[in-house]
C-alpha cells in the first residue's frame, strides 16, 4: 500500500511477482515468497489479484512448466494452501477453470 501501485498496474504485478516467486529454486525462500503473494491480497485490490492468478495460470504457468518442472507440485503444496488462507471460498471457486486448465485442480 505504501508504494502506491496504481490499481491499473496492480494485476501485472501479482503475475510478475507470483512468477519470480515460482521460479526461486530455493524451497524456503520460495515459500516465504508465496506468503508475501499472500499478503498482496491486503496492499493490492482483491479482484485485481485475482485477475493476476487468472493471467498467471491462463498465460504465463503453461511455458513456466518446462522452465520449473516442479511447478505443478509448487503449486498444489505452496501456493494453493495460502491461497485458501487469504481468499473466500467464493473467489477460489472463480479461479476453477484456470486452476483446472493449468494444474488439474479443482477447487471445493
Amino acid at each position: 500500500r505504501i508504494c502506491g501501485v496504481p490499481q491499473h498496474r496492480q494485476a501485472m504485478e501479482f503475475v510478475d511477482i507470483l512468477t519470480r516467486s515460482a521460479e526461486e529454486s530455493r524451497g524456503p525462500v520460495r515459500r516465504t515468497c508465496m506468503a508475501f503473494v499472500g499478503g498482496l491480497t491486503k496492499a493490492f485490490k482483491r479482484e485485481e489479484c485475482i485477475k493476476g492468478l487468472h493471467m498467471f495460470f491462463d498465460e504465463v504457468y503453461p511455458d513456466l512448466c518446462t522452465e520449473v518442472l516442479r511447478l505443478p507440485n509448487i503449486v498444489m503444496t505452496e501456493l494453493m494452501p495460502t491461497l485458501k488462507v487469504v481468499l473466500e471460498e467464493g473467489e477460489l471457486s472463480a479461479l476453477k477453470p484456470s486452476l483446472f486448465d493449468a494444474v488439474g485442480y479443482h477447487a471445493p
